[in-house]
């Protein structure tokens, strides 16, 4: 099989990036619990909003060994998410039920990420970098659990 070379500045700011998307996905959620009286979730929110702002400050130092800088952007499908998630709390539900189950497809989306980057031996990426994304991947999957664990008990 013919590895795939990538350079690992790219990879490393699609993680930022993915990162960034999930920062700006709970600061949407937590405008729109504000508007549906819902305010009971924004702590949760804000935890995983700085938890992706550490994961984020994790990665760059693998940028700065290239003498690269971490992107500020988000990623298309993101903005996308974001825009709809708007739509939809517009017009289906409108509770916390429908708001929990928009943050739990944009933890969806997280995992894809990195799981495609874990799960691709093709990668050429140190070892040490590889141990950081599984990690951060560990400490997301609890995040995408108990959200999905409150959507679920959610009324």
């Amino acid at each position: 099989m013919e590895t795939i070379t990538i350079n690992d500045s790219t990879l490393i700011n699609d993680l930022i990036q993915i990162n960034n998307d999930r920062i700006a996905g709970y600061k949407k959620a937590i405008a729109i619990a504000s508007r549906l009286q819902i305010d009971g979730l924004n702590n949760i929110f804000v935890e995983y909003m700085n938890q992706s702002q550490i994961f984020i400050e994790e990665l760059k130092p693998y940028l700065e060994q290239q003498a690269q800088a971490a992107t500020d952007g988000t990623m298309i499908s993101g903005k996308l998410f974001r825009i709809w998630m708007d739509i939809k709390s517009a017009i289906s539900g409108n509770d916390e039920k429908s708001l929990l189950s928009s943050c739990e497809q944009g933890e969806d989306a997280f995992k894809k990420t990195y799981k495609d980057v874990v799960d691709n031996q093709d990668w050429e990426i140190t070892h040490d970098l590889l141990l950081l994304i599984e990690k951060q991947l560990a400490i997301q999957l609890e995040a995408h659990e108990y959200i999905k664990t409150l959507r679920d008990s959610a009324s």
